[in-house]
């Protein structure tokens, strides 16, 4: 099978390393990225991928399956069902199969298998809440990692369900661990097919078989669709719960809420656990009684929960002996302990990187469990000072699966003052933070010049751009090689910007009363270092932001001191060089300072292609709308609080506070739309550690001032404030 024409070890932009597997859908193997993320790719076999119906349902349910959020499944983060072999993406994660592990020991014991069975029923909770129906639920398909049992490979089933390709007398899927409904209606079969599944996994897991493993495949469905299942192995305290799951007619099965709410120990008094009972009998009844289920099934069922609902209450203690013990983490939240408190946090894909007050980066997944999988101490260095303001850390960003960082360093005098030195660069491996390299940046001491950055990343090219003012020049490496791709000398008072979009170099005039008073844009070849274009324009313009077509930049009245105030926007149509200014009425605090490590985009506010949000120390914004020339809100916060670099979220924009609140403003109006409560009333964060609230598959993550990161949930209203915040295991 050639995956691709020129070179069959590429799949996508995922390099193949070695093969996991194949079943009947496809053959797996695990890969990486260019950022250095291990994954495990599928890849769908040609029976399939020749039929455009199956591409046509492949894609729906990929893309319905990406929007599954579980500590309890892997997601599925990447795919092209267009491909000439589709194929989909999924984190890697070690660990071992259900399937591999019952045939290698012993079957699970009764708190074992409580664990899988809660597990299980909360990923088919999460995944049907999405709209996804798993429909091949196996022991193959559960992953027995170090962070408990995961389901996999969801999304590609329901794709191969259909009379086009499910043949006479073929099947898709393990017999043993199918439901009924699967053998006679397939395209039809919905989540309760999948608890049916669970059902027969629970077995497996403590006999070692399924309850309808027979001889044959087609004596596994005759089981399946007509005998009813054996079982006398399974603990007691277990057996009507599985009952729960096998019943035949997928109305009567239990639903995986029900499932959870019977495998939770309850914390309520005994009085409470009974009332509750009854009215869960009282529910059954009335759903019952609206179905035509003949009179002994219910009786048998009813007596069957009634049994296990009494041992369940006759196993809680009358009373509690010990009250739970509190701990200072809140709930939702990722702390970071023992490094110092959290400087910065960035996210690439779907990991967060944190630098900590003493120079170390913690790497935080955000995939299965949001957890700390490895942090990475800072280098000794006799001359190390990694608190902010003399020094600091901060992540570059991530290219050919390394983390660049750069790390402040200071000398302090004998008379207790610090004197800065030269920052240091340091490369670490992204799947195990081990250091791989490190550098010193050019001496930076004295730099005075606005927006200036001694190393800037653009992970696209995967290229690191330093600027060495000793040599008046700007380098730019391969970090794949670390060599030198190009060098391009740099004027005085040219500061030079490295984004996404292009790479650009801006002199301003050396003193306010120079005349004229002009400024100078170049665009610059990424490939070559040659001069693209170059354009001038007239006024102090300093760097802002970059966008799709466009640079933004800030007009400011005189050099930098306290009482600077930026007085226009503009916005340079890189195509065109045409430019549009926008003035800013009673002036506007100046955000901007030189920082030889402070992101380029971080200076002034955000961008897109026709608006600018303005953004000063406090949080005041403006939103320029560059297309009509007129400012279209001015949001004053009417506060102390001081607020971060906000991002630009669909349409909002998304504010983080050094009290560790998150709130939301619509980009059209300038309106609060929502705020999510303090985490730490009594705690504040200083505002230049404040970081901008980050988006990783959907969510947003936001650092807290209890040293922390917390996710919140990105849909635009939600009826309580409180719902925000989502369970961030670790």
């Amino acid at each position: 099978m050639t995956l691709l024409k020129d070179d069959p070890t590429w799949v996508g932009s995922y390099r193949l390393e070695s093969r996991l597997g194949s079943g009947g859908m496809g053959v797996v193997y695990r890969a990486c990225s260019a950022s250095g993320q291990v994954v495990a790719l599928k890849v769908i076999r040609r029976q399939w991928a020749e039929n455009p119906e199956f591409r046509a349902r492949f894609e729906l349910e990929v893309a319905a399956a990406r929007m599954v959020h579980s500590k309890h499944s892997v997601p599925i983060i990447d795919a092209d069902p267009h491909a000439p072999d589709p194929w989909m993406a999924a984190p890697y994660v070690s660990g071992e199969s259900l399937a591999a592990r019952i045939r290698k020991c012993e079957p699970f014991d009764e708190p074992e298998l409580r664990a899988l069975a809660r597990a299980l029923a909360g990923g088919l909770r999460d995944i049907h809440r999405a709209g996804v129906v798993h429909r091949d639920l196996k022991p193959g398909n559960v992953l027995l990692s170090e962070h408990g049992p995961l389901i996999i490979d969801f999304g590609v089933s329901r794709a191969v369900d259909g009379r086009p390709l499910t043949a006479a007398g073929q099947i898709v899927g393990t017999p043993a661990f199918m439901a009924p409904e699967q053998f006679t209606m397939p395209s039809e079969a919905g989540p309760a097919a999948d608890v049916f599944s669970l059902g027969c996994v629970l077995v497996f897991a403590a006999t070692g078989r399924s309850p309808f493993e027979a001889g044959s495949p087609y004596a596994s469905v005759h089981q399946s669709m007509h005998e009813e299942p054996d079982l006398s192995d399974l603990p007691e305290s277990l057996r009507g719960l599985v009952a729960a799951c096998l019943r035949k007619p997928p109305a009567e099965r239990a639903t995986p809420e029900e499932l959870l709410l019977a495998l939770t120990p309850s914390k309520r008094p005994l009085k409470t656990t009974r009332a509750m009972g009854l009215r869960t009998f009282r529910a059954l009844a009335v759903r019952w009684l609206n179905r035509r289920v003949p009179v002994w099934l219910m009786a048998l069922t009813v007596l069957a929960s009634a049994a296990t609902g009494i041992s369940t209450m006759a196993a809680l203690p009358s009373s509690p002996t010990t009250r739970p013990t509190r701990t200072d983490s809140h709930p939702g939240e990722t702390t970071l302990a023992g490094n110092g408190d959290i400087q910065r946090c960035s996210a690439y894909d779907d990991v967060i990187y944190c630098a900590t007050g003493n120079g170390s980066i913690a790497r935080i997944n955000t995939y299965v469990y949001d957890r700390i999988v490895w942090t990475s101490g800072a280098p000794a260095d006799q001359y190390g000072n990694f608190t902010p303001p003399d020094g600091g850390t901060v992540v570059l960003g991530i290219a050919h699966g390394m983390v660049f960082i750069v790390r402040g360093r200071a000398r302090q005098d004998s008379d207790g003052g610090w004197a800065l030195l030269p920052s240091r660069l340091d490369a670490l491996d992204a799947g195990t933070g081990r250091t791989l390299w490190t550098r010193l940046l050019p001496d930076t001491v004295s730099v005075d010049v606005p927006g200036f950055q001694a190393a800037q990343l653009v992970r696209e090219t995967e290229t690191l751009y330093l600027t060495d003012l000793a040599r008046n020049e700007i380098r730019a490496i391969d970090v794949a090689t670390r060599g030198t791709r190009w060098k391009r000398p740099l004027g005085p008072r040219e500061v030079f910007a490295a984004t996404s979009n292009g790479l650009y170099a801006i002199r301003t005039p050396l003193n306010h009363a120079q005349q004229p008073n002009k400024t100078v844009i170049t665009a610059v070849e990424p490939t070559t270092g040659r001069t693209a274009w170059t354009t001038t324009k007239v006024g102090k313009l300093d760097f802002a932001a970059s966008a799709p077509g466009a640079l933004y930049l800030t007009e400011r009245n005189k050099e930098l001191t306290d009482d600077a105030r930026n007085t226009a926007i503009v916005r340079l149509d890189t195509r065109t060089r045409t430019d549009l200014r926008v003035p800013i009425p009673g002036g506007f605090e100046i955000h901007l300072t030189p920082d030889t490590t402070q992101s380029i985009n971080d200076h002034h506010g955000v961008a897109d292609r026709d608006f600018f949000y303005l953004v000063a120390y406090n949080g005041d914004t403006i939103a320029v709308d560059t297309k009509s020339k007129r400012i279209r809100w001015h949001r004053d916060p009417g506060t102390n609080v001081p607020t971060g670099m906000p991002t630009l979220v669909g349409t909002q924009l998304v504010y983080p506070t050094s009290f560790g609140e998150v709130f939301a403003v619509d980009t059209s109006t300038g309106a609060r739309l929502w705020q999510t409560h303090p985490r730490a009333a009594s705690l504040k964060r200083p505002r230049g550690s404040l970081s901008p609230v980050m988006v990783v598959n959907g969510r947003l993550y936001a650092v807290s001032a209890r040293n922390s990161v917390f996710a919140v949930d990105a849909s635009p209203s939600p009826p309580d404030p409180d719902q925000r915040t989502l369970s961030v295991s670790r």
